[in-house]
């Protein structure tokens, strides 16, 4: 080889070393160069659970507010559950034993006094709802008017109720045993007067059925009853419920205080003529009264001293 060839070799090959050198020596000061990896994100914090609302803290004990009083409950009757002044509880409470009489014969039953210068008539139906409101109500004039009110029960038994007169014969059959008014208040309060159910009442008050029957059929029983109804007919209270308070006549119902009221009028009146015959008042007040009625349309003179007859008659 040419001198001047191997001179040339000989520098190639001393570069090369000092560059592989240099090399070197920047690896080992600052290691291996890699490529930068992607840095990965950093991981999202868990999630803090959620806080727990802190506990309330212990409420103290709610004052309790003092249940209110009672309002002050109206009078009650002698049931205890309803008061005796108002139509849902007038009468309810009385004693049907105590002031109702049945008179055995043909007279009509009756509430109170046997002998009272204040005389109720009331004439009823008991196929009529209204009649059905003033049947407990009627009962509490002689609780409330004890000795001083009689209250008759006549029976006006209109054409267009037809299980109407059929009733009417059953409670005049049980009267004639001792239970017109046992009788009368099951009708009123069942409504039921077919005749099964007529008989069944009858039953259940201990009736003797075969004299029961009897008296149902009787024809002279039918003839005071169509009498009755006539009377109503002949003083204007052709409707029913009609009422004669002595001789002040009203037909329809209103209300117990209102007929209480006019009943206690005629007791004021009656009080002040104490010691005159009691038969006497009461001829005197049905008279003084009749003729203040407003007559009915149609109606003719009122007969005051018919009046007193029939108003008067058991």
């Amino acid at each position: 080889m040419e001198k001047s060839n191997v001179l040339a070799l000989s520098v190639v090959v001393l570069m090369a070393g000092f560059v592989v050198g240099s090399w070197d020596a920047k690896t080992q000061a600052h290691g291996p160069v890699m490529p930068a990896a992607a840095t990965p994100a950093p991981e999202a914090a868990p999630a803090a659970a959620p806080t727990p609302a802190p506990e309330p803290a212990a409420a103290a004990p709610a004052a309790v507010a003092p249940s209110p009083s009672p309002a002050p409950s109206a009078p009650k009757a002698a049931s205890g559950s309803l008061d005796s002044q108002t139509d849902e509880g007038a009468g309810k409470g009385v004693d049907i034993a105590k002031i109702g009489v049945s008179p055995k014969d043909m007279g009509s039953p009756f509430l109170g006094a046997k002998d009272a210068a204040v005389v109720v008539n009331v004439f009823s139906d008991f196929q009529c709802p209204v009649c059905k409101r003033s049947a407990d109500p009627i009962k509490q004039l002689a609780a409330d008017f004890p000795g001083k009110v009689k209250v008759y029960f006549r029976n006006n038994a209109l054409e267009m109720h037809g299980r109407s007169k059929p009733a009417a014969l059953a409670a005049f059959a049980a009267k004639k045993q001792g239970k017109f008014w046992q009788y009368h208040d099951k009708l009123f309060a069942t409504g039921a007067l077919d005749d099964a159910s007529l008989e069944s009442a009858a039953k259940e008050l201990g009736l003797n059925m075969e004299q029961w029957k009897k008296d149902v059929a009787d024809p002279k029983s039918a003839e005071r009853l169509a009498e009755e109804a006539k009377w109503a007919e002949q003083m204007g209270a052709s409707g029913t419920p009609g009422f004669f308070v002595n001789g002040i006549r009203q037909v329809g119902w209103g209300s117990y205080m209102a007929l209480k009221s006019m009943v206690q009028r005629e007791v004021e009146k009656a009080d002040e003529q104490k010691g005159a015959p009691v038969k006497t008042v009461l001829a005197e007040r049905i008279k003084a009264t009749a003729s203040k009625n407003t007559k009915s349309e149609g109606e003719g003179n009122i007969d005051a001293d018919k009046w007193a007859q029939l108003l008067a008659h058991d």
